[in-house]
C-alpha cells in the first residue's frame, strides 16, 4: 500500500473530535546513501512526536555497544562471545523503542497492522504504536477513553491518549514523575 492511501486511511479512522487536527506524516531523504527517512505527527500543524530511523539506528548501535562492554560480548568473533553479542543487539532494540525511539519502518508497520486489528486487539498490542493510534480511533469509544487506565503505558501512548481526552472534553488525572516512559 503507498504511503498516501495508509495515511487517508490511517486518518479517517480517527475519532470526529480529531478530525484535520492530528496529521502523520512521512518521508525519505532520497538523496542520503540508504533513502531512510522520517514519520511523524503533528497535532494542530505543531510536530508533536518524530521518529527517523537514522536516529533509532544511531540510538539502537550505541545502546547495543554498551550493553555489549557491560557483558563483555564485543567481540562476534570469539566464539563465546557471540550468543552475548546477538543478545545485546535485541536487547538495546527493546531499550530503545521503550525509550520511544522508533524508526520510520517501524511506524509505517504499525499503521498497517492497525487497519487490520480489532479495537480490542489494538489496545491490547504489545506495539505503543499500535496502541497509541488505538486511542485516537474512532472505535475506541469515549466511556472506553473514560475508563482507560494510561499509568503504566508507554509516553507515546499516554500523549495520544491525553490528547484524545483533551479534544473529547474527558478530565484524566495527572501523571506521577516516576511513571514510565518519563524521566
Amino acid at each position: 500500500m503507498r504511503w498516501s492511501q495508509l495515511k487517508k486511511r490511517v486518518e479517517s479512522s480517527f475519532a470526529a473530535s480529531l478530525k484535520g487536527r492530528v496529521k502523520v506524516w512521512n518521508t525519505r531523504y532520497r538523496g542520503s546513501h540508504d533513502s531512510e527517512g522520517e514519520a511523524w505527527i503533528t497535532v494542530d500543524g505543531v510536530q508533536a512526536w518524530s521518529m527517523g530511523s537514522l536516529s533509532y539506528m544511531v540510538a539502537h548501535w550505541r545502546e547495543a555497544e554498551r550493553l555489549r562492554a557491560e557483558a563483555g560480548c564485543s567481540d562476534f568473533t570469539d566464539p563465546e562471545q557471540r550468543a552475548g553479542y546477538a543478545d545485546a543487539w535485541d536487547e538495546a532494540k527493546d531499550n530503545v523503542h521503550g525509550d520511544g525511539v522508533f524508526a520510520m519502518w517501524d511506524v509505517n508497520k504499525a499503521l498497517f497492522d492497525l487497519l487490520n486489528l480489532s479495537i480490542e486487539n489494538a489496545i491490547k498490542s504489545s506495539n505503543p504504536i499500535i496502541r497509541g493510534f488505538a486511542t485516537l480511533d474512532k472505535r475506541f469509544g469515549k466511556r472506553r477513553l473514560e475508563t482507560f487506565d494510561d499509568s503504566n503505558e508507554h509516553a507515546f501512548v499516554q500523549m495520544l491518549y491525553r490528547l484524545r481526552c483533551d479534544a473529547e472534553g474527558i478530565k484524566v488525572r495527572p501523571l506521577s514523575p516516576s511513571a514510565p516512559g518519563r524521566s
